[in-house]
C-alpha cells in the first residue's frame, strides 16, 4: 500500500450504507461519528483504497480551532490509513488559518491514545456523554421565551463568561478566552433561533440555552444569578421541551470536574461514557 494510492473524496448521500457498515465492525469508536453524520454529513471525507472505502474522517471547516477524528474499518489499521488522513486534514485546516486541531477518543482506548500522541496530540480534557430517558417533568411556567437576534449582544457576552470562569474552574484550559462576538457567529444563532431559549427575570436575561435536536447542547447561567435554582429550572425546562419534540431521551456532555454534574445526577441524567479530548498546535 503507497499513500498515493489513497483517495480523499467529499462524503455523499451515496457513501451512507458503506460508511454504515463499515463504522459497525467498531461501534464503541464509531457511534458518535455516525450520529453526526446523519446530521452534518457536510462535516466528513471518505478515504478510499483501489476503489474500497476503508476509512471516514471528520474534518470541521478551518477556524483558528478546529477539529478532526478518523475512523479506519478494523482489518485496514496500522496500515498508515489513518496517519495519512489526519495529515491531509491537518494540512486543509492549516492552509484555511486554523491553529489547533483538537481530536478525540473514548475513554479505555489506549491505542486511540498512542496513535494521536504518535501524530503530535497532547491530553486537553476529558467530557462525559450523560443522557436521561423518563418522564417529563412537572414545572410551573417559566419566564423563558425563544431567542430572537436582538438578544445576540447579551446572550453571546453572558455565554461566552459563563463558560470561560467553568473551564477556569476546572482547570484543563490554560490557553480559555472569553469568546468575542462576531457577525458570522451571530447569524448562525439568528438561523437557528427557534432552537435557542433566554431566561429573564424581571425582564433581564440571566440564561441562555442552545438545543441540537435531542441534545442540550449548551446552557448558561450569568455567573452573578449562578446558585439561585435558575439552572436547574431551566434544564427541566429544557428537557421538557426536547420531549415535546417528540424525542424520547435528551443527551448532553458535560465536561469532567464541572460543577454541574451534580445537577444532572440529580435530575436523572446516566453517565453513558467519557471521551478524552486532544489537542494538537499546527
Amino acid at each position: 500500500m503507497h499513500i498515493t494510492d489513497i483517495r480523499f473524496e467529499r462524503f455523499t448521500e451515496k457513501d451512507y450504507s458503506v460508511v454504515s457498515e463499515l463504522i459497525s465492525k467498531d461501534v464503541d469508536a464509531g457511534e458518535d461519528m455516525l450520529r453526526l453524520l446523519s446530521e452534518q454529513p457536510e462535516l466528513f471525507i471518505t478515504v478510499s483504497l483501489e476503489d474500497k472505502v476503508v476509512a471516514i474522517a471528520q474534518v470541521n471547516e478551518p477556524a483558528t480551532q478546529s477539529y478532526v477524528t478518523v475512523f479506519v474499518a478494523p482489518q485496514f489499521r496500522r496500515q498508515g490509513i489513518g496517519s495519512a488522513t489526519v495529515k491531509y486534514a491537518e494540512t486543509i485546516l492549516r492552509e484555511g488559518g486554523t491553529q489547533k486541531i483538537r481530536s478525540s477518543y473514548r475513554s479505555g482506548h489506549e491505542t486511540s491514545l498512542a496513535f494521536a500522541r504518535k501524530l503530535g496530540y497532547d491530553n486537553y480534557f476529558s467530557s462525559t456523554f450523560m443522557q436521561r430517558i423518563g418522564d417529563p417533568f412537572l414545572l410551573d411556567k417559566l419566564p423563558v421565551r425563544p431567542y430572537s437576534d436582538e438578544d445576540y449582544s447579551i446572550t453571546q457576552s453572558l455565554y461566552a463568561k459563563a463558560f470561560h470562569e467553568m473551564r477556569v474552574r476546572v482547570g484543563c484550559f490554560p490557553d480559555s478566552v472569553i469568546a468575542e462576538p462576531s457577525e458570522k457567529d451571530r447569524k448562525a444563532w439568528n438561523e437557528d433561533a427557534g432552537d435557542r431559549f433566554v431566561y429573564e427575570i424581571n425582564g433581564e436575561i440571566v440564561a441562555y440555552s442552545h438545543l441540537s435536536g435531542h441534545v442540550l447542547s449548551s446552557i448558561s447561567v450569568r455567573t452573578d444569578f449562578q446558585g439561585l435554582g435558575i439552572g436547574r429550572r431551566f434544564v427541566m425546562f429544557l428537557c421538557n421541551e426536547i420531549y415535546q419534540r417528540g424525542h424520547e431521551k435528551v443527551d448532553l456532555w458535560c465536561v469532567s470536574g464541572n460543577y454541574a454534574r451534580s445537577l444532572y445526577d440529580s435530575l436523572g441524567f446516566k453517565e453513558k461514557y467519557m471521551k478524552e479530548f486532544l489537542q494538537k498546535s499546527v
